[in-house]
């Protein structure tokens, strides 16, 4: 059955333009179109969509009255299509606040040659705002471009048993002229012997093998030389005591195996990220200097997350014990207008994430829009800071600020000292950084279906087995400040 859409726009040619695009898909069928909020209103009581894109400034009655009077009369799912302005931030906030599940921006310039930019980007938007879960009541794509490169390649080592596991992993790999896979080994025996004659910069390790497993492997490699070892594993759905021992024994990092029904792809540029930030890394990385009582709380949520946040971040105390750092899907100018709407709503301070930025108990950073946001000890007249740093590598999952750039980042420096949360959202950004988490003894927890919007991103964590509690979203601030507290850990 097909996704019936009203599409909403005081622009007959936007209109236009919307409509034919939503057309275009098999799957979608535009039933009406409206000229502002008083038309949508009248229009979706009387048809009863599956959906509605909404345009933000309209006369007669705008977007944000839309969305409030027709959440109140005939909840149903809405897609905001604004424009990324300041003044247009701040609507689409209000709007998101209101009930409307997700926003996608208007391009700059011309609309009749740029509208067809986002044209893809409205139909995965639509298709997915349409199961929303919704109630009268609510409080990015890779380019795909092979970049140029010059200079040494990381040498790859792929050690795994699986011939499925290792074949995908060299498909994924060979697209990437910065990294060459020097050799190949199907247990630790193998990889050893290959370790010593090639001399590799980086090694990616399974776990379960024959003969040697990746634990032994990992312990007889790293005695004889540093060599950054990622563990690239399926434990996940187990206790994972295999790889903490690993990453106690000196392996840098830890990548989860996708879950089963789902494709190496989606998880190929975290992978490719996780080799490129292997071969920067040094021996003594590992040693922290960080204050045993510093700690931090990690959230990271996509679809619905504004109005979740707007649940979740009030109700976090003012005397919270821990930095807070929030990754939320969005462009630029949102994220700033997002930080300064929850301030003055929380009892913590929240303000956007800036290069250079301190890490301070019950102050909350909110990722830019379009910067990954990661972690960095500094000395500073002699003492060790934790503090922000930006960047614009290649986007993860699709998006930048990814989940799990910043989650990574962040638990390689806090360790069990991490409480991370993954909220309502699309895709499977942060299951991943979870599971490495969840390694390094931090807590993890995920926002249950029935109270998020979105159960894409708590489901994948969920389904790779990394998620210590699932709770509904009224829970989740209470137990995260219990779970500061590690000896509370195990009465989680």
């Amino acid at each position: 059955m097909s996704i019936r859409a009203i599409v909403v726009d005081d622009s007959a040619l936007m209109r236009k333009m919307i409509s034919d695009i939503l057309n275009s898909d098999p799957d979608i069928e535009v039933i009406s179109t409206a000229f502002n909020g008083k038309d949508a209103v009248d229009k979706t009581s009387k048809l009863k969509p599956d959906i509605i894109t909404m345009d933000v400034e309209m006369p007669v009655m705008n977007g944000i009255d839309a969305v409030r009077t027709i959440m109140q009369e005939n909840p149903t799912p809405i897609l905001m299509v604004s424009a990324l302005t300041e003044k247009g931030a701040d609507i689409t906030l209000e709007s998101l606040q209101a009930g409307a599940i997700d926003f996608v921006c208007k391009p700059s310039g011309s609309i009749s040659t740029n509208i067809n930019e986002i044209g893809k980007e409205i139909l995965e938007k639509v298709k997915n705002v349409a199961k929303a879960q919704i109630s009268p009541i609510q409080k990015d794509i890779s380019d795909g471009k092979v970049k140029e490169f010059s200079g040494s390649k990381i040498k790859t080592l792929l050690v795994d048993d699986s011939s499925f596991f290792i074949k995908t992993t060299e498909d994924i790999l060979k697209k990437h002229p910065d990294i060459q896979i020097i050799g190949e080994a199907n247990n630790g025996i193998e990889a050893l012997k290959i370790f010593k004659q090639e001399k590799p910069d980086v090694i990616l390790m399974d776990l379960e093998m024959p003969e040697m497993n990746g634990v032994e492997a990992t312990h007889k490699i790293l005695k004889e030389h540093f060599v950054p070892i990622i563990i690239f594993s399926s434990e996940t759905a187990n206790d994972m005591r295999d790889v903490k021992t690993a990453l106690e024994l000196g392996a840098i990092d830890f990548i989860a195996k996708p879950a089963k029904g789902t494709s190496m792809r989606s998880i190929s540029q975290l992978l490719v990220q996780k080799i490129r930030d292997a071969n920067k890394e040094q021996k003594n990385k590992n040693l922290k200097n960080i204050d045993p009582s510093d700690k931090i709380i990690l959230i990271g949520t996509s679809t619905g997350g504004p109005q979740t946040l707007t649940e979740l971040i009030p109700n976090i105390p003012s005397d919270i014990s821990a930095g807070i750092l929030i990754v939320q899907h969005m462009p630029p100018v949102f994220t700033k207008t997002l930080a300064e709407r929850l301030d003055s709503i929380s009892q913590i301070s929240v303000r956007e994430a800036k290069e250079g930025d301190e890490i301070k108990p019950g102050l909350a950073l909110i990722a830019p829009g379009d910067y990954h946001m990661e972690l960095k000890e500094k000395k500073i007249n002699d003492e060790t800071k934790i503090i922000v740093t930006l960047n614009q590598n290649d986007r993860i999952h699709g998006v930048r600020p990814a989940v799990d750039v910043t989650f990574s980042s962040a638990v390689n420096i806090y360790g069990s000292n991490t409480v991370a949360v993954i909220l309502t959202g699309m895709g499977q950004d942060g299951a991943n950084s979870m599971g490495l988490i969840k390694a390094k003894g931090g807590y993890t927890i995920a926002q249950d279906e029935n109270t998020s919007i979105i159960f894409g991103m708590p489901q994948a964590a969920i389904k790779l087995g990394v998620i210590e509690k699932i709770l509904p979203l009224d829970l989740i601030p209470a137990h995260i400040v219990k779970m500061l507290d590690i000896e509370n850990r195990g009465k989680g």
